[in-house]
Parts: C-alpha cells; sequence; structure tokens
C-alpha cells in the first residue's frame, strides 16, 4: 500500500522489509538493507569532523551511489545534487550549490568544500549509531542542475513537499504499485531519472538503475519480465524497437513513459503496431517531472500530451501566442512546482508556486495540452511566424523521413530561411519535391540537409544551437 508521510526517508523507514527497492544490476539492496544503510551512513556523516548541515554532491555516474545519496540527504535533512563528472561547467555548478560535502572520485583538490571518495558509501561495517533515520528529514530536497545547452546551467530547488506531491499524482496516473519495477537507464542527475525513486519508494516498488542505455540489455530485461514500468527518450525508444525486433513485451510490461523529447508519429506507430504499451508525458525539471500523462492509441496526434495530473493546473495564455492563432505559453501550478532557483549567494529565488515554462502549447476541447515546443524557437519567416516543432511533425509524416529537426539561417528576402536538417532514406531532392507536394509555401523549408544523427543532449532533446551551427555551415 502507499506510504501516507510527508517525509522521504519515511518512505524506506515504511516500505516492506522484504520487497526490493534498488536494483543496477550487480548488486540489489532490499528496503530492510537500505534502511540500515542509511543508519550507517547518517552515523558516518555525523561524524565527519567540521561539517555544517548543508548540501550533500555527489560527483558520479555510479546509479547505486547516487540513489544512496538521494536517500542520505533525506535522512540527515540535507539538500542533494547529483551531477556528471563529465560536466564541462561541473565547478560553476559546484560553487552555486556552495556544497558541505561532495562525494566523487574525480573532484579537483583546491576547491573550498570538504571531500570523500565515492568508496565512502560502500559498508565499511562500522558500529550503526542510535540517530534517527528520520531526523531533520523534513528539510532536505533536491538540488538539480539544467543541461545548460541554452546558457549556464540553473539549478532548481525541489522540495520534499513537491517531490512527494509528485510521486503521488505520478503513481496514480501510471498504476504504479508494490512489487512492481520502474527500468530508467536516463541518469540520476536528469529528473526523469532521479523521480523514478521517490516514486517507487512511495510504491514500494524496485529502481531498476542503468549506469549507460544499453538497448539490447534493456530488451533483455523487459522480455525477462523483469520490469512492469520504462522510462524512455524518443531517441531511445527508437533504438529499444529496433532491438526488439518487432516482439512484443510480456504482459508484465504495463507502462513505456516517453518525455525529454517530442515523439515522433512513425516511432509511435512501429512501438504501438509492436503491442509496446507507449505512453506520452509532458513536464520538466522544475516541475519534479512529469505534470502530464497519456497512452498513446490509434488516432493520436503528434505534440499531444495529455491531461494535467491530479492537483496540477495547466493553463494557456492565448494572446501572447507570438502570433501563432489558438496558442500561448503554458503556465504550471500546483504542489509540484519547485520553490525556484539556486541563486550564487546560496538563497533560492521564490516563484510562490506557479511555474512559466518557456513552453508554447495549447488546450483542446477535452481539455488535453498540445505543446509546439519553446516559445523562443519562434521563427519569422517571410513575415509569418512558425515554431520549428509544429513544421517538424507536418515534415515527418514524409516516407522515409526517420528523425526530423527544423531552424533557420538568416536571409535578406526571408528573414528566418527554413532549413530541415534530418535522417532517413530519403535524399534532399526527393524530400524537398515531397515538401512542394504537401506543404503551403509558408510552411516548407529552402533547404535540405541529410545527417547521420540529429544533435542531442544528455536528456534527448535536440540541441537547437548545434543545428543552428550545421545549417549555416551548410550554407557557406
Amino acid at each position: 500500500m502507499p506510504v501516507e508521510t510527508t517525509s522521504l526517508a519515511e518512505l524506506i523507514g515504511a516500505a516492506a522489509p522484504s520487497a526490493t527497492a534498488l536494483d543496477d544490476g550487480q548488486k540489489v539492496l532490499r528496503y530492510a538493507d537500505l534502511r540500515l544503510r542509511m543508519r550507517h551512513l547518517t552515523s558516518r556523516l555525523a561524524a565527519l569532523p567540521g561539517l555544517e548541515h548543508g548540501p550533500v554532491a555527489i560527483v558520479s555516474r555510479d546509479p547505486l551511489k547516487s540513489a544512496l545519496t538521494v536517500w542520505l540527504g533525506a535522512a540527515s535533512g540535507r539538500d542533494v545534487a547529483i551531477l556528471d563528472s563529465t560536466r564541462g561547467d561541473l565547478e560553476t555548478v559546484l560553487q552555486t550549490i556552495a556544497p558541505a560535502l561532495v562525494i566523487g572520485d574525480r573532484v579537483e583538490g583546491h576547491e573550498p568544500w570538504a571531500t570523500v571518495p565515492s568508496a565512502w558509501l560502500d559498508d565499511a561495517g562500522a558500529e550503526v549509531g542510535q540517530r534517527r533515520l528520520t531526523q531533520g528529514a523534513e528539510t532536505g530536497g533536491w538540488l538539480v542542475a539544467s543541461s545548460g545547452t541554452e546558457g549556464p546551467a540553473r539549478i532548481a530547488r525541489l522540495s520534499q513537499a513537491a517531490i512527494l506531491a509528485h510521486a503521488r499524482a505520478s503513481n496514480a496516473a501510471t498504476g504504479l504499485g508494490q512489487g512492481d519495477a520502474w527500468l530508467t537507464p536516463v541518469s540520476l542527475q536528469h529528473i526523469g531519472g532521479l523521480a523514478v525513486l521517490s516514486r517507487c519508494a512511495l510504491a514500494g516498488a524496485c529502481a531498476l538503475l542503468h549506469e549507460t542505455f544499453n538497448p539490447h540489455r534493456i530488451v533483455e530485461a523487459v522480455m525477462a519480465e523483469e520490469v512492469s514500468h520504462l522510462s524512455l527518450v524518443p531517441a531511445m525508444l527508437d533504438r529499444v524497437l529496433e532491438c526488439a525486433g518487432g516482439r512484443a513485451p510480456p504482459s508484465r510490461l504495463r507502462r513505456v513513459l516517453i518525455g525529454g523529447a517530442a515523439l515522433h508519429p512513425a516511432i509511435a506507430e512501429r512501438a504501438r503496431a509492436a503491442g509496446w504499451p507507449l505512453w506520452v508525458a509532458y513536464g520538466m525539471t522544475e516541475t519534479g517531472s512529469h505534470v502530464t500523462v497519456e497512452a498513446i492509441e490509434e488516432g493520436w496526434e503528434a505534440g499531444r500530451v495529455g491531461k494535467p495530473l491530479r492537483d496540477i493546473r495547466i493553463a494557456v495564455d492565448s494572446e501572447a501566442g507570438a502570433g501563432i492563432a489558438g496558442t500561448g505559453p503554458i503556465r504550471i501550478e500546483g504542489p509540484v512546482v519547485m520553490d525556484g532557483y539556486l541563486q550564487a549567494s546560496g538563497a533560492t529565488a521564490s516563484i510562490d508556486g506557479v511555474f512559466e515554462s518557456g513552453d508554447l502549447g495549447r488546450i483542446d476541447g477535452a481539455g488535453n495540452l498540445h505543446v509546439l515546443g519553446r516559445a523562443d524557437d519562434v521563427l519569422i519567416s517571410g513575415g509569418v511566424n512558425l515554431h520549428p516543432a509544429s513544421i517538424e511533425r507536418l515534415l515527418g509524416e514524409c516516407p522515409g523521413v526517420t528523425d526530423i529537426a527544423v531552424t533557420a539561417v538568416d536571409d535578406p528576402r526571408w528573414g528566418d530561411l527554413l532549413v530541415a536538417i534530418f535522417c532517413g532514406d530519403i535524399d534532399e531532392p526527393q524530400f524537398e519535391k515531397w515538401c512542394r507536394d504537401h506543404l503551403e509555401s509558408r510552411q516548407r523549408p529552402r533547404r535540405f540537409l541529410r545527417v547521420a544523427l540529429l544533435p542531442r543532449n544528455a536528456g534527448g532533446k535536440i540541441d537547437r544551437e548545434i543545428l543552428r551551427r550545421l545549417a549555416a555551415n551548410s550554407s557557406n
């Protein structure tokens, strides 16, 4: 049964001891083991000299150690940040977080914070103190850094209340329960991976953590009936379907949650035809992961992401829709919204429970949200406001196109001259002819560039800055 609590740490204290909590493919921890490990680690944390209460950061790609650090933060009442050692802006992010302790094997020695190696998380057999597991647990939250592809990384602070509100709403929508297992190959430094931990703890389910994305390993786990829920970004789904070779998954797999980027209709249809239970979701770091969800069935429309989860309100300001009829900026309100962005001073800029997402969308007559993409991606071509995502959906219907992105280059006549960058078996002249036959003049790209892979960040989103550079270089 779900745990009714206002504390993250109480989740692992209340879950059935025999239930499996974490599994990274090499080591399995049951909830009883996790409770003992947290008592041990909080005692070791308290014994470290000179550490006041403050954030704990781990610089690692090890999913099990990252997960242990998340629960250590909850048990000790500290904010936690999961960071990747390959981040180019790692030191800047750490300076903003100002952690009391950094756990990691690749951290420079001159920073002003205390450091311990990641082996510090291992069970060294030290005597477990009598410190209560939930001491101070109502205060610790998550500090989650954005990808930083559109400027300096911003660090969102999610309170325990927001984290738990998302877990409750998500579990109600996805049917996660005790005995289920949610597999995520998405790194825990991203909210799409991190939120799986709280969902599973709330439900008494197992979090299956993969250190890297390996489609063969995912298919093996699914076909072995280990997985009930699976999180993927669209590019991952494409590879998983390819490895599955048209095989349908067993009935134990009930949800394949797709988020992080727009889902191509051709990929969605392949999955549906093969019997994969696909659900599309929309959300972001600042809302603790997804805030809508919808099952993909026959008649699904690209860009439609479903209705809001419970206790979440979504509005669209159509009067500020960048000149695109019926659309506007998406506003999200509810208990899942972050406290705000962490400032360099250590303070958090409050946003009072309302988040302006920066995305454009519309709400249809049935209450479903349709997402166009980022508001600042709007292009003005020939005096007409166009959004890349709306053009991409049209171009994605072209036979032979497997992945598509639209950008622009400066042009004295058009202003923004549309450029289609695509993957697939069709060549540029064939694609251009299809566009002339099927699209209105204002919607048609004027240049075409075929590539092996589209540029994406670690979260699976199109890297629009690299896209623009590709387009500019192709026109020289």
